[in-house]
Parts: structure tokens; C-alpha cells; sequence
């Protein structure tokens, strides 16, 4: 112990007879991490004194800016490989479900307005409309009321057909509404859109006569099975195929949301990888300056010249 304090002695002789004042900072006894505390918190001024240095920086905005377009990107601009990694992955895992399930969606109805155009027959949907106001009088005054009788052939089912429906359709679908039939309420497309095959099989009172194995005395109200009250079999199955590909079209969907959140979460990110790899590079120069008599750290005593 003698031996050490002959050694500060010495040690504080030699500073004096140099002629350089000596100062002890008010905390004698200032521990070494309350030192390194004290220049973390310095660090942004410090950062000003090295603007001549050539430390290197990542562009914050330019980081969020790439990870806002490609995930991953402004980390690994800014050299972080691992989290780079982890967002590209995360990208291709919503694509990955987006693209599969959107493809099958497809594939899904292809199927099933296939089966509605073998099945469900338009012709039939306007026969229908004329055989439930032909001669209601009282219903629909002004509806062309036996115009086409001389035009009706009866299909394997005994249903009377139109031949010249096309025709009939524009002169029928003023009358097409609840105002004159029970439960229709929608505007059947000109053409065979998204609409029209989904309300072929999703109203089934309106359209559901118009099926292959259905009849026009029955009503059909879109319960499943067979029936008075019930929509039938082919209806049933289209209906089926319909909602297949609404579930693959909502799980494409969560591939969309899994892609979106992963844009903005990578931007966010981004931003603070940059920030981050900025301030690691600060402390490195900063640590790395070797000014003589600017800090002394001698086991937790803090002496400054």
C-alpha cells in the first residue's frame, strides 16, 4: 500500500514540475461506467467535432425509403444481414400464399362457371318470368300477357321455353322486380360478369328455377337439400363450388396483409438500423480519438489536465 501511494506522489511531482495545472473532477471517485454514461450522453455533441473525419453514415431516409420497396433492403444497406434475411424471407412466405392461393381461386371458378353455364340456363330464367305473369292481369297490367304463346316449347322437365327469349328478355325485365314476383330484388347482367354468376347461385328464389334439375312451381327460399322451400342439388353443389373459391381467394387475401405489414414494419425498421448503425460508428471514432491529457482513467479515479 505504501508503495502505491509513493507512486501517485510521484506520479502528481512530475505533473506539477511540468508546469501543467492539475484538476480533480468533483467526483473523485467516479466509477468507470459512470464515466462512459456521461459520454453516450455527450455522444451527439462529440458527433459535431468529427464532422471532418470521414465517419461513415447510412442515409435514414434512403434505408426506410428501400425497405419501404423491397423489405430488407435498407437493412442491408445499412449491414444488417440477419434482419435482411428475415424480412426477404417474410416477403416471400406472403407472396408465396398470395400467388398459390389467388391461382387456385382461379382455377376454383373456371370450375364452377363452367358448371354454372351447363346448368343454369338464361332461357329458362325469362320463361320463368313469363309463365308467373303471363295472364296476371291484376299483377301486371301492362305486361305483354300471351304474346309469346305461340313461341313456347316444353323441355324434358314439362317447363314451357321461350324460343325467341333474347326478344322477350328486353320486353320482361321491366317486370323482373319484387313489385311483381316474390324475392326479386336484383338486375340480372347483360353479360356474363362476376355479379352474374354470383347471383345465379347465392338468390335462389329469383334464379334458382332456372336450374337444370328444378321446376317453376316450386320456391325455392336457399336452404340446402331438395324440395319445395329448398334450393336443389345442382344449385346446392354450385354454391359449394362458389364459396371453395371465395376461401382460397380470402387465404390469397392474408398473403396481401402478411406482404403489406411486412413493407411497413421492414420501413420502420429500417429507419432505426440505419440510426443505429450510424451511432455504433460515432462511438467507434470516437473511442478511437488519442488526444493526450483529454480523459485519464486510472482504476475509477477520473483526472482531467
Amino acid at each position: 500500500m505504501k508503495h502505491i501511494i509513493f507512486i501517485l506522489m510521484c506520479f502528481s511531482f512530475t505533473i506539477f514540475a511540468q508546469g501543467v495545472p492539475f484538476t480533480m473532477n468533483h467526483d473523485l471517485l467516479m466509477s468507470r461506467a459512470e464515466i462512459n454514461a456521461q459520454l453516450d450522453e455527450n455522444i451527439e455533441t462529440e458527433v459535431q467535432a468529427l464532422d471532418g473525419m470521414n465517419v461513415p453514415q447510412k442515409s435514414i431516409g434512403l434505408a426506410v425509403a428501400f425497405s419501404a420497396v423491397v423489405p430488407g433492403s435498407g437493412q442491408l444497406y445499412s449491414g444488417s444481414y440477419w434482419k435482411a434475411a428475415l424480412f426477404v424471407a417474410a416477403e416471400a412466405v406472403g407472396w408465396s400464399i398470395n400467388v398459390r392461393n389467388n391461382n387456385k381461386g382461379d382455377d376454383q371458378t373456371t370450375v364452377f362457371e363452367a358448371y354454372g353455364d351447363e346448368n343454369w340456363s338464361e332461357p329458362r330464367y325469362w320463361s320463368y318470368v313469363y309463365d308467373q305473369l303471363n295472364g296476371q292481369t291484376e299483377v301486371a297490367p301492362n305486361f305483354p300477357h300471351g304474346q309469346y304463346d305461340s313461341q313456347i316449347s316444353f323441355d324434358h322437365a314439362g317447363r314451357p321455353v321461350i324460343a325467341d327469349w333474347q326478344s322477350a328478355r328486353q320486353e320482361f325485365e321491366p317486370f323482373a322486380t319484387t313489385q311483381y314476383l316474390s324475392g326479386f330484388s336484383h338486375h340480372l347482367p347483360a353479360t356474363k360478369t362476376q355479379q352474374y354468376y354470383e347471383m345465379i347461385g347465392k338468390y335462389p328464389e329469383q334464379f334458382g328455377n332456372a336450374w337444370e334439375d328444378a321446376n317453376f312451381t316450386a320456391v325455392y327460399r336457399g336452404n340446402y337439400g331438395t324440395g319445395n322451400g329448398f334450393i336443389t342439388e345442382m344449385n346446392d353443389s354450385y354454391a359449394g363450388m362458389r364459396a371453395k373459391a371465395n376461401d382460397y381467394y380470402n387465404s390469397a387475401g392474408v398473403g396481401s396483409m402478411v406482404i403489406l405489414v411486412n413493407h411497413l414494419v421492414s420501413a420502420i425498421d429500417a429507419g432505426f438500423t440505419a440510426r443505429s448503425f450510424n451511432r455504433r460508428q460515432v462511438k467507434l471514432t470516437y473511442q478511437g480519438k488519442n488526444y493526450f491529457g483529454e480523459y485519464v482513467d486510472m482504476v475509477g479515479l477520473s483526472m482531467a489536465f
